[in-house]
């Protein structure tokens, strides 16, 4: 049976777009972009900067970068290789999750999950269980 994810909402009033960047997911980065994908959620694997050029005066050009998204998902993952799922070669896995907006660089929001790495009948992977916790929350 799948566990319950923990989540903790930092900031409650933060603008929820359904926008994000990766952070961390390393080989795991396309199994929690589909899920994410599949709620409904936009993702990027990096941020798309934005240059805006002024003249501040006639001796002085001023630039400025903006950032394209407003948040980032940063995992965490710790690996139990000790609990191994003999239908699929996966093993168990505890994913920190963090919303962060990248504008403030602040955490909003935290998503912790424990299970299985990859499909291992009848347990589902942490990262559709993740998706649907942040659909949950992130409204």
């Amino acid at each position: 049976m799948d566990k319950s994810a923990q989540v903790t909402l930092l900031r409650q009033d933060a603008p929820k777009t359904r926008e994000f960047i990766l952070l961390g997911a390393g080989p795991y980065e396309g199994e929690l972009a589909a899920a994410l994908v599949s709620q409904g959620f936009k993702v990027r694997p990096i941020a798309i900067r934005q240059s805006v050029s002024e003249l501040e005066n006639p001796e002085r050009l001023v630039q400025y970068r903006e950032a394209g998204y407003r948040y980032a998902l940063k995992l965490n993952i710790l690996h139990d290789y000790a609990w191994a799922c003999s239908f699929s070669g996966g093993h168990r896995v505890q994913v920190t999750m963090s919303v962060i907006d990248i504008s403030t660089n602040e955490t909003l929001a935290l998503f912790r999950q424990i299970g299985p790495d990859r499909e291992c009948p009848p347990l589902t992977p942490v990262w559709p269980l993740l998706a649907k916790e942040l659909d949950k929350s992130w409204r």
